[in-house]
């Protein structure tokens, strides 16, 4: 054992010797790394190689940040609520039903996305970086859309009734919205801001497969939050706007998806988990039953048939067998309690904040066309969270992709900060 950690600690050392003979190339190779590992978010089986891309990535930056080889600011309105929402989890810790899966969602699904979002607001923090940044996610979610696509109506032959992806086993019908809506807000936004016609034709070929994709998943949470975001990305294109209104509405009158807005039945599932969430907040309301997102559907820990009980009987029936709550603030009381939940929230208000700032005082036209974007897009993502639950890799890396397009456009538009990279 001694020989195998001395093997380590000198391979360790080895390394930093040679990232620090070559501190440029290695600073540049980041946001590459980091381009690449947006890029590769929503296709499915391949997290080990995301995996893969990011711990090294994140080991280069510490290494050339520890050595004084890179400036990287943490200066940021989102380090406040950050850091208080980490400390309310740490302490959570230590009153967590499941010990060992509450550390390690706390590490896995805070602690490695907030370090994500430091690296994007350092390595993306010029406009030209950002609008590279959006084009990644754009030919990303495109990508995905179109192959997609194909593959559920053109190769499985499914009816174009039937519900986009259901048939996925790694690509949740209701979760794949938050990639493909934030894909094609981000596509109309450069298609009204972009000055170069060949990116402009581009970026409106990419509506067409993020929009069919967003709506042929029939997610009420994909099409309120798409619907609800339109309506702030074109504020000042009401003609369009009217024209996407239209196209929703006559999709929900002749799909399906109409029965899942109107018959009340299919609402029962959805609230039989929300009073189930409540009933756990009764139990732990301060602390929370611990930052594992799975504790709370643990038959060890929780009884189903207990807390069923307790519940108005024609909320009962969960035909899914699971009790995960489909709502990020419910998620958020059941793991950290009611004090988490307000730091929760103290996350939120501050991008809608610097959002309304950037609309309202930005610098020039593009900041503040940029503003309606981002806000747009935040929207979206908070829209659609009251109706899916979010906690996972895959909605993570988006969210924790917006705060950065927020904060980087943030910081442009109060000059006063430095990037780690200026071009």
């Amino acid at each position: 054992m001694g020989v195998m950690i001395r093997h380590f600690i000198k391979s360790k050392i080895v390394n930093c010797e040679n990232i620090l003979q070559f501190p440029d190339v290695f600073n540049k190779s980041i946001p590459i790394l980091m381009g690449i590992f947006v890029f590769l978010n929503p296709f499915p089986h391949i997290t080990t190689i995301k995996e893969l891309i990011f711990y090294p990535t994140v080991f280069l930056v510490i290494t050339l940040f520890v050595f004084k080889k890179i400036e990287f600011s943490l200066r940021t309105p989102l380090s406040l609520p950050f850091g208080l929402f980490i400390f309310w989890g740490l302490l959570n810790l230590f009153f967590a039903l499941d010990t060992l899966n509450s550390i390690h969602d706390f590490f896995a699904h805070l602690i490695k996305y907030i370090v994500f979002y430091y690296i994007l607001i350092n390595y993306f923090g010029s406009m030209n970086r950002l609008n590279i940044l959006s084009w990644i996610v754009i030919v990303s979610t495109t990508l995905f859309s179109v192959v997609s696509l194909f593959f559920f109506y053109v190769v499985l032959n499914n009816p174009l009734t039937m519900r986009f992806g259901t048939t996925f086993t790694d690509s949740a019908t209701n979760i794949m919205g938050f990639a493909t809506v934030l894909g094609l807000l981000l596509s109309l936004h450069l298609f009204f801001s972009e000055k170069i016609k060949y990116r402009r034709i581009l970026s409106f070929i990419c509506v067409i497969p993020l929009f069919a994709a967003s709506v042929l998943t029939q997610s009420r949470g994909t099409l309120i939050g798409l619907i609800l975001s339109l309506f702030i990305l074109l504020a000042n294109h009401k003609k369009i706007l009217v024209g996407f209104s239209a196209i929703i509405l006559l999709f929900i009158l002749i799909n399906p998806v109409k029965d899942r807005f109107t018959k009340y039945n299919n609402y029962h599932v959805r609230l039989g988990l929300a009073h189930y969430s409540f009933e756990m907040i009764k139990d732990y309301p301060i602390i929370g039953s611990g930052f594992s997102i799975d504790t709370f559907r643990d038959p060890k820990f929780f009884d189903p048939e207990e807390y069923m009980a307790r519940i108005p009987e024609k909320y009962r029936k969960q035909p899914h067998g699971f009790f995960w709550p489909h709502n990020m603030l419910l998620s958020i009381g059941v793991r950290v309690g009611l004090v988490g939940l307000a730091l929760f929230l103290y996350i939120l208000f501050v991008p809608a904040k610097m959002c309304w700032r950037l609309i309202r005082f930005g610098k020039d036209e593009s900041i503040r066309s940029w503003g309606f974007c981002v806000s747009s897009i935040f929207i979206m993502f908070s829209a659609k969270g009251l109706f899916d639950p979010i906690f996972t890799h895959f909605a993570d890396t988006i969210f924790y992709t917006i705060l950065a397009m927020i904060t980087i456009l943030w910081r442009i538009n109060e000059e006063d900060f430095r990037p780690v990279s200026k071009t």
